[in-house]
């Protein structure tokens, strides 16, 4: 899915928008402005909104599942992320002015082939795949853009494996993993 400059600006001003409404401060938000006559927005879409103060994550929270549309799950995720991500708690009003918020639209996930951390390893591809990682009922998520803090494959695939619960001391050789490429959009 590719999405142009003027529907990405609405989308981050309608993310910070629902929050901000949803705060009881809509004040604090610049108006979105007019919708885009983009029919990507009224497309079904996987979407995870974060929002950062600086480089301090204040909440990141999506679906992995197709969600109504692209609009209707950025501004849901925008306040699910905002104030319930149970990692960090609810970000304040006082911090929303300075608070940056970043959208990720996923694509559909893949099955890999493979089976076992070291064989996931050679199949995934730094900086392009998000990864669904899991064993069981257990699973973790990173999005693509985690490369940009974990860039080794080793090290990426450790930490989501932490994430998940999983030990890879045990359990690495049981692993099964799909991925996704996304686009991402910040403030």
């Amino acid at each position: 899915m590719a999405i142009a400059d003027p529907t990405r600006t609405f989308l981050l001003a309608s993310a910070r928008y629902a929050l901000a409404d949803e705060m009881g401060c809509a004040d604090l938000a610049a108006t979105i402005g007019e919708r885009p006559p983009d029919p990507v927005l009224g497309e079904p879409a996987r979407v995870f909104v974060s929002w950062y103060l600086e480089e301090r994550l204040l909440g990141c929270i999506g679906t992995l599942q197709p969600h109504a549309t692209l609009l209707s799950a950025v501004r849901h995720y925008s306040v699910q992320s905002g104030l319930h991500d149970p990692r960090v708690g609810p970000m304040s009003p006082t911090v929303l002015p300075r608070a940056k918020a970043g959208v990720s639209v996923l694509g559909e996930p893949e099955e890999l082939d493979v089976v076992g951390l070291e064989a996931i390893e050679r199949a995934i591809e730094p900086g392009v795949h998000g990864v669904i990682l899991r064993l069981g009922l257990r699973r973790g998520v990173f999005l693509p853009i985690v490369w940009e803090k974990l860039p080794h494959r080793r090290e990426f695939l450790h930490a989501l494996a932490k994430k998940a619960g999983i030990d890879v001391a045990r359990e690495a050789d049981e692993v099964r993993a799909q991925v996704f490429g996304s686009e991402s959009f910040a403030e």
